[in-house]
Formats: C-alpha cells, structure tokens, sequence
C-alpha cells in the first residue's frame, strides 16, 4: 500500500474547516483559564466526529479546525466521509452547547465549510503534515460565509455526494479573494431520500454472468449444498447492477440478505452481519426460535452496537462464526437462501475468515453466497475459496462499445427530458461518453449527468476522480512510480522509454520486469499492440495518474522525452513532449533560466508539426498545432511571418474567413514596424479578397510596393500567386501557369518546401485548362506523383489532373481508375473540398463518356458541397455544367430554368463560367427556335472568347455555336466554328471531346446527343 510518505505529492484531497462562532464575544466573557478548558471540550467534539470518519486533523487556526479526507490513502468515498464527519461534530458541538448552558450559562455553535480538488500533500516522516492549494482557501471561504450550525459545501463535494445525502444549492456566493462567484449547496442531512432505489435502463452485455449466477443458485437449490460465487470487478464496472437484477429474477421462496463492508469506522467488523439480521425484519423471531441461546445472544450483541471483534455480552470471533452459520442453517431449513456481500475489498480478516468458514462447514443446506469486490480482494486474499468444489469466479471486464453505445443512447433518453440540460445534439454527445468512459457504465453515467448540465466544456466527474485516486492509492510506491512515468510517455509505452524518464538525479534505474507485471496483475495495464509495447487498460486512469503527478516531475520526464526523440529518426511526440515540459516549467518554475531556450525549441517543433499537418490538409490540427507555436514564439520573432501566411492558408482552405484574417491581424501585432511583414500581410488580405469573392483584388499597388524589395522572396512567391488567382478568375490560364513558375522560383530562393510543394500542385491542377498539352501535362503528373507518392494529401489534386486528362484523350477506362484512387485517398483523409474537385472531374469524365444523367447528378453533388464550404465561384461552375448536362439530354425545359436562376444570381462568377452560360443559353434559345436571339447570344460568346486560353473551353463554345448556328441553318458558319472547336482540341490533344464534335456534325441538322 502506498504511504506517498517519500516526497510530496499532488493528490485529490477533501479539506473540512470548522469554526466557532462567536468566538470574540465568548474569550471576553469568559475567564482564560475557563476559556481552555471550554476550547479544549469543543476541540474535542469536533476531532472525535473528524477521527471517528477516518479523516485527519490536519491543524489547529485559533478556534478553528482543519481536517483532511483521502490522506495518506484514498477510499474513493472522502466526500461523504467528510461530510458525515461535519455533521456529527456540529452535533456533538449542539450536544457540548447544552451541557454547558447549564453548568457555565454560555452557548456555542459551530459552521462549516467543504471542499474537494487538487492539492499538494507534504506527509514527510517527522514533519507535520501540509496541505497546499485552492482547494483548502475554497473550504475556509465556504465555513467563513456558513451560517451558525450550517455546512456548505463545494461544487465538486456536491456532486460526489447528492446520491448519498441531501443537499439543496444556495445562491452563488462571493468570496474573499476568488475573482468569480462560488457555486456551493447546503448539507440538509447525510443520509439520502428514503426512496428504494430504481433501476431506470436495462441491464446490458451481462447476459452471461447473469446466467452464471443463476446457474449457481440452480445448483444450490438441486444439490442443496452453500455454493459462493465471487464477483470482481474495477468499482462502476456494474457489480451491484448485476447482483440486484439477479436478484429481482429469484423466486419469492428465496430469501435474500444484503451487507455492506464500509471502507472505515470503528467496530466495522460485523456490519454487514448487522445488516442482514435488520433485513430479516418480523422473520427474525421464528429465524432465532431453533438456534441456540448462546447463538441468539451472540447475533444480538452485534445488532446492539458491540466493538470489533466482541458482541456485546463477550461473545468471541468463535462463537460469532458459529452463531452466523446456525442462523443460515435455520433460514435455509425453510428455503433458499441467498447472501450478498458487498464490497468485500474493505472487509476485515476476521469477517473474511468467517465467509470462508461458511462456505466449509454449512451442512447441506442450498446457501448461495455472493461476494462482490474490486480486484484488490484477489491481493489481500490470494487463495480466496480457490480450492473450493463450489466455488465460481466471476470477473467482470469493461462492456463492449455496442453495450456502450445502448447504455448511453437509454440513459440519454431517461435524462435529456427531465435534466436541466445544455443543448445537445444525441449524434455528438453519446459517442463522446462512450469513448470517455473505457466501457464503465457507471463512468459513462457521470459522464453524461456532467455534459447534459455543464455543456461540452465539462470537466471529468469528481466522483470518477476520487475512484480512481482511490483505486491508485493502493499501489506500492515503486508501482505508482512507474504508472507515473508510463502516463507521461503516453496511453501506449515501452520499457525502454521509461527507462528513458529514470534517469532524474541520483536515482537509479529500477528494473522494470517485477512493477510491470504487477501492475498487470492490477488490471492497469496490459500488453500492446506491438511487441515490447504496454498500454493503460483505461484511458481514464492513465489521465488521472497523469493529472496528479507533479508537475515539476512532469516537465523533467517530457523534457528527457524530447531530447531522447531529437535523436531519433521517428519524432511523432517531441513536439508534444516539448510543449508539455515548456508548459509545466512556466507553471512551477518560471525563473528557470533555460526556459526561453525550450519555449523557442517548442514553439519551432509546434509549427513544424502543424506544416506537416497542413501537407496532409489535416486542417483542424494544422490550425491547433500552428496556433499554438504561435503562442510560445516570443513577439518581435522572425517566424511569425510565415507562420501567419499558414495559419492563413489552414483558415482559407476550412472556409473560416475569421481566423484567415486574425491570422494576419496576430503577425501584425506581433511584429510591430516590419516592413516586409506587413507587406506581406497586404498581399495575403487580397487573396482572401480573391478566394472568399469579398471584393475584386487589386494585386496593381502591391507589385509597385515590390519593385522597391527585389529581395523579399515570400511577399514575392505570394504576390505571384495573388496574380494567378486573377488570372485564372479571368480566364487567362496561360498567364495564370507563367504567375505560378515565377512562384515557384521565389518558393525555392526561399528554401521553403511548403511553398514549392503548394505551387507544383497548384500549377498541375492547372495543367487540366492552361494550353500546355496533354502529353506535356502527363509528364508533369508522373514527375509529381513520385515526388509527393508518400503523402497522399498532396498526391490527389495528381490523380485528379491525371483523371481529368486521361478522359480527354480518350483513356475513359483508366481515367475512372485513376479517379477511383482519389477518391479513395479523400475519403480517408477527410478532405472535403479535395473530395468536391474529385466529384467535379468525375462528373466531367463522365460528361466525356456520354453519360449525361450520371454527369449531372455529380455536378449536382459537387456544387452542393461547394456552397456548404462557402465556395460559392466555384460552385456555380459546376452548377454551370449540371445545366449544360441537362440540355445534352435533350431537358429544355429543366436546362433553361436553370440557366435563368444562375444568370440571374448576383456576382461570384468566373469570366470562364460566364462566357460557359452565355453559350449554353444561346443553345436553349437555338432549341427553341428563337435563333436571333441564339445568334446574338452566340456572337457575345465569340466577342469574349478572345479572353480566354483554355483549348478545351474555347472547343466546347464554338461546339455549342456551331449548334446554333447549324439549327438556324447557316451550315458555312456552322463549320468554321466546328473546324475552330477541332483546331482548339487539337493543341491540346483532346482527342475525345473532338470526336464528339465530328459525331454531333455527322448527326445533321437538330441531332442530339443519345445517353451511352
């Protein structure tokens, strides 16, 4: 058992202030002699109801009291112990008050504070015992504002203890020296509502324990021999839930007794034997008419309140064995009996022996004894009725995640419609509960209870805290080392990395073999998924054993994880281990002279792993990862620059216009009077202007501004790309393809592999529509497919180029294969507006291919998921091709209205998407017969086709005027625009679309496009 006795330690700690009150009025009164004698009584209530309740008198203030719950050891019920032993003294003070209004004509009354939380605990051998923290101010804040003979106590006290006693909120309340209100209840008594308790969900995932104790009983009743079933089990994991519905399915001859081992107390020994007579209730007369006198007497002895290990009238640990077994005997000669004993973990030896002695020596009587217990009864009692015929194991592990998922979706819907809740929705609030809660039902209960009244923000449940402390707290101390050490590696660890974090001062390194394979034998860890690996049964455990480690001990073992990792070649965690040991030695030690040192080597390691993210377009954790680099970067430092153009890009690529542009606002107010910074911020505020279609951007001024830094090469790299945006918005992909190579130059002058990998992909995606050949652009493909093959983030904006250029040059099959691929990857990956660019090119494919009503169902897609990410130029591109799909299968109605909407909607629309819906309406007018409408129509879409550069764009509109013109029946200019459309497709090589071309020619006058 662990005494922490060896250094101080943080702890989950239950602080209990007692004060006099009216203590001035009464040392006026009184004489001082008189004073301390009365003092010394009232000291005396209260430290025999604190002593009395396990708790620990921490000091003397004056006439107040301090009392600490949970040291040295946790038994996970500190709270109502604490809260018990208040309310007895304050009786005791009311009992004292009486006495001495009579003998010395005074009064006294008392209040009292409670609090819970965390606090450093100094128990060193021959030095008084400290407690230091917030916790211990909050329990001397709440006794000061108690009323006299009131206890108040602290939210989290309230929260681990309103199933057990009852409390009722007072109005927050404004305490000295704490900056918010205090939310705090009143005691009204420690014992709960005498309401029996309700199961409100069915018992789930038990179904086979539960048929095993069944059997148990069957074969107690058949055999008519004491069978003993043991249940283990960690506490919450649904025992006593087992053991009760178990108990509702007997039958009514049956009789049951229940007993509970409380954790503390004096004269414990016999308490669930207490318990069990009081259960029998009007049956005990005729239950004690055949048993001895002597037996009789014993049993009452122990229901009269006698001390431990004695009835009342002498009876000895013999004659009480003896005594309880006639009393079985005698219940049994009427009919089955079933014994439950709780909670056996804390169960004296004396009352450990007398079960065993049950289970040997009952006659043959049917008595099923259940005993219930947390796994450390298999450390206290190794061999427990283990070489007994009769005897069932039964240990009960964590539920499955679909029992999670019906427990939690049930116990949702019994609480959302009573509870004062948060708003929730069930989607996101239950799988968080069941992936918290490692599948402990009566985790996932707090769990929940927590989340539907604080909101998503809700800490961990005090009372999960306090289980598991306790569970802990039984650890050896070379056990707790380790469980420390393993939690700052990490859910999942090695020996060879904790060998790592022994290496602090003089200590030697332990061997690990003998506290790990205990630990296992703990059910706290177990083997991992790779060989040599461990991990923490629990998530749970493994964070509260993170949690109250100090962190001054914490800050050493990341910081002796990081420098390990640095020289390793795989770094997953240093920047983790870095920000964490920064973070703590800022907390505990901020004179620590080599903090600025490992505050800039975290800030370096955080933005590197946030770029990495950004490659992979892992956006939530580029934005985490970046912005909390930024965070330790020291203002004024050189690397806010860039770390803001990627934040930037991180916020632009999520459709999160705000961060994008604070961003920008942060690099500013970080790096006051750099000229090149705020150039460079200029520059990036009109590609946002671009890209969220605010404005139209002026890159003019900007590149003036320039001409006077020829050296700034980010500004530069990024001010190309501010020109690409323009051009391409306006159809010149020629030029936008040369801005982007001028990019590409300045990103490498840079050095700055972000840059150069973002360019080469952006200059391959536009390979699709800038007049560089297909062949050429195939190249370039392959070129960037083995350079990004490794990261597949980069490597689908590839695949979808290479889909995109394999259709048109008429490889339909392999392009499908290929968009197939990428497909795949974005899914996988989550990302989003990647998977609208490969739903776009799937649709075009398939356009190519003659499958119109597929085509179409896909821009329809693509266009949706657009609008959703607030693309909206973009969006009404695709939204341009569903309607130029609709008029290929002949829908002219359908084609039109949906022409009319998108010309008539407001702004957003490229120069390529405009000049598209003016070909595509002179077509519908065409079809329709209105050909000088079609014609005019049509010579506006000729008049801005010297805009643009794209061949396969120029092919498709004089396609479509070659339509119209053919439909009128001007054969002469339907020609020379087809041969142009021809002559187009071909310096692309887009073998397809040009065949297409010939087929529509070859059809007549009128024809259409047939679905293939």
């Amino acid at each position: 058992m662990n005494s922490r006795a060896s250094r101080p330690a943080r702890r989950h700690v239950v602080v209990v202030f007692i004060d006099l009150v009216g203590s001035t009025e009464l040392a006026e009164r009184l004489d001082p002699e008189l004073l301390r004698h009365v003092l010394d009584r009232y000291y005396q209530a209260c430290t025999s109801g604190i002593v009395e309740h396990g708790g620990v008198v921490e000091k003397y203030i004056g006439d107040a009291i301090m009392a600490t719950f949970g040291i040295p050891i946790s038994k996970g019920d500190d709270a109502i112990r604490a809260v018990r032993a208040a309310h007895d003294a304050l009786a005791r003070v009311r009992d004292l008050s009486d006495a001495l209004g009579h003998t010395h004509g005074i009064r006294l009354d008392a209040h009292c504070g409670i609090s819970a939380g965390e606090a450093v605990v100094i128990d060193l051998p021959g030095a008084d015992l400290r407690v230091i923290g917030d916790t211990v101010n909050t329990a001397s804040r709440l006794q000061s504002a108690a009323s006299g003979g009131e206890i108040l106590v602290g939210e989290d006290v309230a929260r681990m203890v309103r199933s057990q006693a009852r409390v009722e909120p007072v109005p927050p309340l404004r305490l000295k020296g704490k900056s918010s209100p205090v939310r705090a209840w009143r005691l009204l008594s420690p014992e709960p509502d005498a309401r029996p308790r309700e199961d409100p969900t069915p018992l789930i995932g038990r179904a086979a324990e539960l048929e095993r104790l069944h059997e148990a009983h069957r074969r107690v009743v058949r055999e008519r021999r004491c069978h003993v079933v043991t249940l283990l089990g960690a506490p919450g994991i649904g025992k006593s839930r087992l053991v009760r519905e178990f108990l509702g399915g007997l039958p009514e001859e049956t009789t049951v007794l229940t007993g509970r081992c409380p954790s503390y107390g004096v004269g414990v020994t016999y308490r669930p034997i207490t318990e069990m007579i009081g259960s029998l209730n009007g049956r005990w007369p005729s239950a004690a008419a055949p048993m001895e006198a002597a037996s009789v007497s014993a049993l009452r002895g122990l229901t009269a309140g006698a001390g431990p290990g004695r009835s009342g009238d002498g009876a000895g640990v013999e004659e009480i064995s003896r005594a309880v077994r006639a009393l079985f005997e005698s219940l049994a000669r009427r009919g089955p009996v079933v014994a439950v004993w709780e909670d056996l973990q804390w169960a004296e030896t004396t009352l450990l022996d007398l079960i065993e002695d049950l289970a040997a020596w009952l006659p043959d009587v049917p008595v099923l004894l259940v005993c219930a217990a947390r796994p450390e009864l298999a450390d206290i009692r190794p061999a427990w009725c283990g070489d007994r015929e009769c005897a069932v194991h039964l240990e009960l592990g964590p539920l499955d995640r679909p029992g999670m998922e019906r427990l939690v979706a049930a116990l949702y819907t019994g609480r959302a419609a009573s509870a004062e809740v948060v708003a929730h929705r069930v989607d996101d609030l239950c799988p968080r509960v069941v992936d918290g809660s490692d599948g402990n039902p009566l985790f996932a209960e707090l769990m929940l209870e927590m989340l539907l009244e604080e909101g998503e923000d809700a800490p961990l449940p005090p009372t999960i805290q306090a289980l598991l402390g306790a569970r802990l707290d039984r650890l050896g101390d070379g056990e707790r080392d380790v469980l420390e050490r393993a939690a700052t590696i990490g859910h999942v660890f090695t020996a060879d990395r904790l060998r790592v974090v022994f290496h602090d001062g003089e200590e030697r390194r332990p061997g690990l073999d003998e506290p790990l394979a205990r630990l296992g034998r703990h059910r706290l860890i177990q083997h991992g998924p790779a060989p040599g690996s461990y991990q923490f049964t629990q998530t749970l455990t493994r964070d509260t054993v993170y949690a109250m480690t100090r962190k001054e001990l914490r800050a050493a073992w990341h910081l002796a994880l990081a420098d390990h990792l640095s020289g390793q070649a795989e770094q997953d965690d240093l920047a983790h281990h870095l920000e964490a040991a920064c973070r703590f030695t800022r907390e505990v030690r901020p004179d620590d002279p080599g903090l600025p040192a490992l505050t800039e080597r975290a800030a370096r390691a955080l933005i590197g792993e946030g770029t990495h993210a950004l490659h992979r377009k892992d956006l939530p954790a580029a934005i985490a990862l970046l912005e909390r680099g930024r965070e330790l970067l020291p203002p004024g430092d050189a690397g806010h620059r860039p770390l803001a153009v990627r934040i930037c890009d991180a916020g632009l690529a999520r459709g999160d216009r705000d961060r994008a542009f604070a961003a920008l606002d942060a690099a500013e107010r970080l790096l006051p009077g750099d000229r090149r910074n705020a150039t460079t911020c200029a520059v990036q505020r009109e590609i946002l202007a671009a890209r969220f279609g605010t404005r139209p951007p002026e890159p003019g001024p900007l590149r003036e501004l320039l001409a006077a830094d020829p050296g700034d090469d980010l500004s530069w790299c990024r001010l190309h790309q501010l020109e690409a945006l323009v051009d391409l918005d306006e159809g010149r992909f020629g030029a936008a393809e040369t801005a982007l190579r001028d990019g590409l130059a300045r990103a490498a002058s840079l050095g700055d592999g972000y840059e150069e990998n973002r360019l080469l992909s952006g200059l391959c995606e536009l390979a699709q529509w800038s007049p560089t050949p297909i062949g050429e652009s195939l190249a370039l493909c392959a070129d960037l497919a083995a350079r990004f093959g490794g990261d597949r983030a980069l490597l689908v904006p590839v695949l979808i180029t290479r889909g995109r250029l394999l259709a048109l040059s008429g490889d339909i099959t392999a392009a499908r294969a290929v968009l197939a691929t990428a497909d795949r990857h974005v899914r996988d990956l989550h990302l989003d507006l990647a998977a609208a660019a490969v739903v776009q090119v799937q649709g075009l494919v398939e356009s190519l291919a003659g499958r119109h009503a597929t085509a179409e169902e896909l821009f329809r897609r693509g266009a949706a998921a657009l609008r959703a990410a607030g693309q909206v130029g973009p969006a009404l591109t695709l939204e341009a091709y569903e309607a130029r799909e609709l008029l290929r299968q002949g829908r002219l109605p359908e084609a039109g209205r949906a022409l009319a909407r998108l010309t008539a909607e407001p702004g957003g629309r490229h120069a390529r998407t405009e000049l598209l819906l003016i070909a595509l309406r002179a077509g519908v007018e065409a079809r329709r017969g209105e050909h000088r409408a079609a014609a005019a129509l049509a010579a506006l879409a000729l008049e801005r086709l010297g805009l643009i550069d794209d061949p396969c764009l120029r092919g498709d509109v004089l396609a479509e005027i070659a339509d119209v013109h053919r439909a009128a029946g001007r054969t002469a200019e339907s020609a020379d625009a087809a041969g142009r459309a021809l002559r187009a497709y071909a310096a692309k090589g887009a073998a397809l679309p040009a065949e297409r071309v010939r087929v529509r020619l070859a059809a007549g006058p009128g024809g259409e496009e047939v679905e293939r």
